[in-house]
């Protein structure tokens, strides 16, 4: 079982994308909106406290000089990131979306040596790590293409392409003050709902019997005649599993458990498995010191939305 802490991604982090932040006007403090009206918050060219990168909808007519970035909710209310910076935030199924492909440029501001996409729909992703000393240190590309399903020559041929939805990567050298580019190659609309980056860390062994499943937001109505109605809405995946610790570094794994209590992580169950990845939270973590050797840690892993 791995974990990658991530790294907050900010204005001076994110060097360059090729998705334009064009999704609304940008509010200024000097215009008045209407109810309804959208808007975007990119900068503090017209008046905002800080760059959100978020859209804003209007809640009241005649609603001028109201800053959306501090407001209690009266006179704004926050409907999404810009399509720039979803994969950026903390909504898994909200996919920033380009045709033909993303790519960003990012100068994290601590060492980096693992990186993780979620949500995801592309052919491939390639990594360049480029060190102002050492110049190019790492260009790996990972195909998403799943090949899981191919049995033999007839699905070969004639089951449907199946791409891998999640990418974790934890080979990176250790660098820090690097540029890492990062493609998203795709023929059609390239999607990412997540790029986490940030060191990893080795909690343990994971064992065989973990469970896997959804928690499924959807709702479903039945009316009077027995007719059923579904709404779809978002979901996450969850994890509970069971991993096997040295006994001796229970004081490490126990404060780096308490210590990312309120962070979401990527946790990795195994290497080289896309759906043993997880970006979220764990709802309780359970230790038995079962002898001086190695103990168990018992994990209850929730993922965002």
């Amino acid at each position: 079982m791995k974990i990658i802490r991530p790294e907050a991604i900010t204005d001076s982090i994110l060097q360059s994308t090729n998705v334009t932040e064009a999704d609304e006007a940008e509010w200024a403090s000097g215009t008045t909106y209407a109810d309804a009206a959208l808007v975007m918050v990119t900068g503090t060219g017209g008046g905002a406290a800080t760059a959100t990168h978020k859209i804003y909808e209007s809640q009241q007519g005649s609603n001028t000089g109201n800053d959306p970035t501090i407001d209690d909710g009266t006179y704004w209310l926050e409907i999404s990131s810009t399509n720039a910076w979803k994969m950026f935030d903390l909504i898994v199924q909200d996919q920033t979306e380009r045709s033909g492909g993303i790519e960003v440029v990012l100068q994290p501001s601590a060492v980096v040596n693992a990186m993780a996409f979620i949500n995801v729909y592309a052919a491939s992703i390639t990594i360049v790590v480029d060190d102002p000393t050492d110049g190019e240190v790492y260009n790996q590309t990972f195909s998403l293409i799943s090949d899981s399903g191919i049995q033999d020559w007839y699905a070969y041929f004639f089951e449907p392409i199946i791409r891998n939805d999640r990418l974790a990567v934890t080979g990176m050298p250790p660098y820090s003050g690097t540029d890492i580019t990062v493609t998203f190659t795709e023929t059609g609309t390239a999607k990412c709902g997540a790029l986490v980056m940030g060191q990893y860390a080795d909690l343990g062994y994971s064992q065989h019997g973990a469970g896997f499943s959804i928690l499924d937001y959807s709702t479903k109505t039945t009316d009077a005649n027995g007719r059923v109605t579904i709404t779809p809405g978002p979901y996450t995946n969850k994890m509970d599993i069971d991993v096997i610790i040295d006994t001796d570094q229970f004081p490490r794994i126990n404060r780096t458990l308490t210590d990312i209590r309120t962070t979401p992580v990527v946790w990795i169950a195994q290497d080289n498995n896309p759906g043993a990845i997880v970006y979220g939270y764990y709802r309780q973590f359970d230790v038995i010191l079962s002898n001086p050797t190695t103990s168990t840690c018992s994990l209850d892993i929730e993922g965002l939305v």
